[in-house]
């Protein structure tokens, strides 16, 4: 017989099938590599270029972490010897083995090249679960606080509900005044007794009388001109009729294109321009184009100053009768004119030009619905590279920023409802806008080309950074929305500190520098504010229900709400009020942000109230390093910080009810916000029951004297008008019960401040 040539053993030989016994391998000793790759790359198996972010997770917009310093996770799970080990064993198994591969009832022998492979495999199933276990026990033992800390957020803080006989309910979330005022106890009680001086139940009746005469102006205000509304001409030589001159309309169309045209990319600004100017030279233009200017026009003119648009005036356009005519023609298209880009257009400026007069957000929410739907019957989102009918790459483009447009609305009305979204996170695959100005874009364009850096200053460069955070805005619409199944504040911690990245990433995206003329600066400062309040209002709205509502919240949560609360109070602290456009950017700041404002300077009282009380039973003590009241948490937080002292606050927050004040006027039915932010800084500011009530008769003397100014009347006309019906003054005062603690019932009668939401002559709201 022939000799067979003995095959060479390989290094990674266990067992010689040959011989009785094995033969001992040499390996060497383990020794834990470091991974530099980021967990996406590593996770994807790709290359990565170990930035931060890492050009792979720039490219498909992915959030680009690393695992920390020291983590099980951040070490390769094996040795350079296993891994050349691996490769070895692998290049040494015969190619008859791939080919003879055991039948499924075959037993495999221990002295099988299989059985071999599959011993290594146990192996490293079994390195596996040794690191996962341990880095599950290291999160356990490293954040119980985060882990197993149940959430405590008080449901009368988060929601609540009007009731009218069974029949009418309406829903308040936690931005609402309604619940907010849950948050100070003392505060709700001062206002619901019927048992105060004499002094303070009068200037609550004059309070009432003028927000009954302020509604009144306000109802006949957004009342649109009938010949206009009811003619029989047709509706485009309608809108025409009621455009003011070129020159007026030039002035409101840059306002729009400064001021609105940012985050929210609704047209492409110079094709929109070149249609302006030719309808101008009587040039016939699509049916739509006079719908969407007249919008614009409202929205730019709107900036303008107090007051502007809602009279009728030669010099403006009168808003209400504008958006009733865009709503007439709206309302008229039918078949394909309902699927028709510009149509989509028409309907988003239209939302945008009510929302500058009649900012009720649940209506706002609701028509809402609509547009999404609309936009997705549309496919905008869907990316237009899906579609096998290519479109062109300038009306991609345009798709991609109206349609985010679309979810900034959505994510930005949900929050202020505290409703669910109506696109979440996974529905859409839309890519973001590019960063380029808008006359890199035309038509007939082939290819788009790369979009910029960030931190270059385009049309598109508000928008484009807002689209990187919508993600985890989604995420905060979302728990806010589900917050009684959360059992931890993991979710809730995770989620806020991604947006206080993005916030740390404006200081790049657009740094501060010293602009040349007071035209860059203001413009600067508006860049730098919109960037920020997005991020902001969404970090706000995460930690509202927690930071208040118990004294165990983590400290990261109610320090990053505080500083949140305190810079939405503080943006034209920027500005030079002795500019000459500061009355302009103020009016426009206050307009944008009016409830903002307001829910910040609300929230943020609690911390207030200890300081003035040298040593009361339960104040906090240094020594304790666990706080027992939320007065003591927020405390301890306004502590951590110069920028959260008490004397700085005091003027943060008065500074921004002297604001509000005065566009009382303008405000209209939110003159119980005004008087609900009065009493709470009177009750929080501590002292005895005369010091408080004398604070607060002269918080609620100045809304008077103001209101009476902006109407132009005096004291005694107001008196004379008679009181608002179930204002009473019994003897004994109402005591508020907690058999339905979110549940607000809507008979004012006794109630003490019917205005709070005054019925109308046919008993509805």
């Amino acid at each position: 017989m022939a000799d067979h040539a003995t095959p060479t053993p390989t290094p990674t030989s266990t067992h010689d099938p040959g011989s009785g016994h094995g033969v001992a391998p040499s390996r060497s000793v383990k020794r834990p590599r470091p991974v530099k790759s980021c967990i996406e790359c590593r996770k994807r198996k790709l290359k990565c270029d170990r930035l931060l972010p890492c050009s792979q997770c720039q490219k498909s917009q992915r959030h680009c972490r690393y695992a920390p310093d020291g983590d099980a996770a951040n070490l390769s799970d094996a040795s350079d010897a296993e891994v050349s080990e691996r490769a070895t064993k692998k290049n040494c198994v015969p190619s008859a083995a791939h080919e003879q591969t055991p039948r499924p009832r075959e037993r495999l022998l221990p002295g099988s090249s299989q059985h071999v492979v599959l011993e290594d495999y146990g192996a490293r199933l079994d390195r596996l679960e040794t690191i996962v276990l341990a880095n599950a026990e290291k999160s356990t033992t490293s954040t119980p606080t985060l882990r197993h800390q149940p959430l405590t957020s008080s449901s009368m803080t988060i929601r609540g509900l009007t009731v009218k006989g069974g029949l009418r309910t309406r829903f308040f979330g936690q931005n609402s005044t309604r619940v907010l005022l849950n948050l100070f106890d003392e505060a709700k009680e001062f206002m619901f007794s019927r048992n105060k001086p004499r002094e303070i139940m009068e200037a609550f009746s004059d309070i009432q009388k003028i927000h009954r005469t302020l509604q009144d102006e306000q109802r006949k205000a957004l009342t649109p001109i009938t010949v206009f509304v009811d003619s029989m001409t047709p509706i485009q030589k309608r809108m025409a009729d009621i455009l003011p001159k070129k020159a007026l309309c030039d002035k409101f169309l840059q306002v729009y294109l400064m001021a609105s045209e940012s985050i929210y990319r609704v047209v492409h600004i110079p094709s929109f321009m070149a249609i302006y100017n030719r309808w101008w030279e009587g040039n016939v233009q699509s049916e739509s184009f006079l719908p969407q200017l007249l919008s614009i026009l409202c929205i730019g003119y709107r900036f303008f100053g107090l007051g502007k648009g809602l009279q009728p005036d030669r010099d403006g356009v009168h808003i209400p009768t504008a958006c009733s005519l865009v709503r007439g023609w709206l309302d008229s298209l039918r078949g394909k004119q309902l699927v028709d880009f510009s149509t989509l257009q028409a309907e988003v400026l239209l939302l945008l030009a009510q929302r500058m007069i009649n900012p009720k957000n649940q209506e706002t929410w609701t028509h809402l619905g609509l547009i999404v739907r609309m936009a997705m019957t549309m496919g905008l989102h869907r990316d237009a590279s899906e579609f096998p009918l290519k479109i062109s790459p300038y009306w991609a483009e345009q798709r991609r920023k109206l349609w985010y447009t679309i979810l900034e609305l959505d994510v930005q009305m949900s929050m202020q409802c505290n409703l669910p979204l109506c696109v979440h996170d996974g529905d859409f695959t839309s890519r973001a806008p590019r960063n380029m100005n808008d006359n890199e874009v035309y038509l007939d364009m082939q290819e788009l080309p790369e979009s910029r850096p960030i931190d270059h200053m385009t049309d598109s460069q508000i928008q484009v950074y807002a689209s990187s955070t919508i993600r985890y805005r989604f995420k905060v619409v979302d728990l806010i929305n589900r917050i009684d199944s959360l059992t931890d504040y993991q979710q809730v911690i995770e989620t806020g500190t991604a947006l206080e990245r993005a916030l740390d990433d404006i200081r790049t995206v657009a740094p501060q520098t010293l602009p040349a003329t007071p035209e860059e600066r203001n413009k600067q400062w508006a860049i730098r504010t919109v960037l920020d309040m997005h991020c902001r209002r969404a970090l706000l709205n995460l930690y509202r229900p927690f930071a208040l509502s118990t004294p165990d919240v983590p400290q990261q949560i109610l320090a990053a709400y505080l500083r949140s609360s305190v810079a939405f109070l503080t943006y034209l602290d920027d500005l030079d009020p002795s500019s000459e456009s500061y009355t302009q950017l103020w009016h426009s700041h206050n307009l944008v942000f009016r409830q903002d404002i307001l829910q910040a300077a609300l929230t943020r009282q609690p911390c207030q109230k200890q300081r003035d009380n040298t040593a009361p039973p339960g104040v906090w003590n240094p020594t304790r390093t666990q706080p027992e009241t939320i007065e003591e948490a927020c405390l301890f937080a306004s502590e951590s910080s110069i920028a959260l002292a008490l004397p700085r606050l005091i003027r943060v927050v008065e500074n921004a009810f002297n604001s509000q004040v005065r566009r009382i006027r303008e405000i209209g039915s939110d003159l119980k916000d005004l008087v609900t932010l009065t009493v709470v800084l009177s009750v929080c500011r501590g002292g005895t029951v005369q010091e408080v009530q004398k604070r607060a008769l002269d918080g609620l003397q100045v809304i008077i004297d103001t209101g009476l100014q902006s109407m132009q009347t005096s004291h005694e006309a107001i008196a004379s008008l008679p009181t608002p019906p179930g204002f009473v003054n019994p003897v004994q005062p109402f005591i508020l019960t907690d058999e339905l603690p979110n549940v607000i019932p809507d008979d004012f009668a006794m109630w003490d401040m019917e205005f709070w939401q005054p019925l109308l002559q046919n008993g509805t709201i």
